[in-house]
């Protein structure tokens, strides 16, 4: 019987976005169950230098795969290996090991303080990439506009909390304004445009929907309110984070409705 050369079908974009989905959150989760180890390790005397050497290894492979990504990128931007549909590619590596990098760096300098928080940016990131292939491309944006914003209103309410910085609550405020402000820009922008960009000399279409630019305008001033009320009004940062928390939910409902 005569062999058969059949070649192996390639992936198709749709199962490469959710193989990507997928390793995205695994990647997260394992990030989130490596820190619980560490917190432990550094909360205690008798762990705390194993917790230590730890971080510093950890440290090293983020190091190392900087470098590794720097070369797989280069090697596809000069056409040497191609980087499509690959989920280990230069840039995917490069930005995970700058990730585990600046986290090793922070918890080595400041301790166990920055664990806690990243108990919250790492699971955000897998949702945030999720919202980015799944949804529309405004609601991405409102879904970042109203994360900054809480986030930026927890920074305040910490900020007010303390005596020599009190600046930075004044400061986030300033952000968040300036922030609305470039995003008004770009959206008035694209509305003239009908949402097509030329990129590297290629027209894009955005495709944004009908109300999209009446949302992306109302968000970012929505959201700067809310921060402004945090500032002024501290006793009612729970309403205030739960007004631009019922907002986001309420604009991810639509979302997903209209994907049905």
């Amino acid at each position: 019987m005569a062999k058969g050369n059949v070649g192996k079908k390639p992936i198709s974009q749709e199962e490469y976005i959710t193989n990507k989905v997928l390793t995205v959150f695994s990647v997260c989760l394992l990030g989130v169950l490596v820190l619980m180890v560490l917190q432990r390790l550094l909360s205690y005397g008798n762990t705390w230098r194993t917790g230590m050497i730890v971080s510093k290894g950890l440290l090293g492979i983020g190091v190392i795969g900087l470098v590794i990504g720097v070369i797989l990128l280069v090697r596809e931007v000069s056409g040497k290996r191609s980087g499509a549909r690959r989920i280990l590619c230069g840039r995917n590596l490069l930005i995970a090991s700058a990730l585990m990098v600046v986290a090793m760096a922070a918890i080595l300098y400041l301790g166990v303080g920055p664990i806690k928080v990243l108990y919250a940016v790492l699971p955000a990131l897998a949702v945030y990439y999720l919202i980015y292939h799944s949804y529309a491309r405004e609601f991405f944006l409102i879904a970042v506009d109203a994360g900054a914003a809480l986030a930026f209103m927890w920074l305040v309410h910490r900020a007010l909390s303390t005596t020599h910085f009190v600046w930075v609550a004044y400061a986030s405020l300033a952000a968040v304004v300036i922030l609305a402000v470039v995003q008004l820009v770009v959206v008035a922008t694209l509305r003239g445009k009908n949402g097509k960009i030329v990129y590297r000399g290629k027209k894009i279409d955005l495709q944004f929907s009908r109300n999209a630019y009446t949302m992306l305008t109302i968000t970012p001033i929505l959201m700067a309110v809310l921060v402004a009320v945090v500032l002024f009004a501290p006793a009612h940062i729970l309403i205030t984070m739960g007004a631009a928390a019922a907002y986001l939910f309420v604009t991810a409902v639509y979302y997903t409705v209209k994907l049905m």
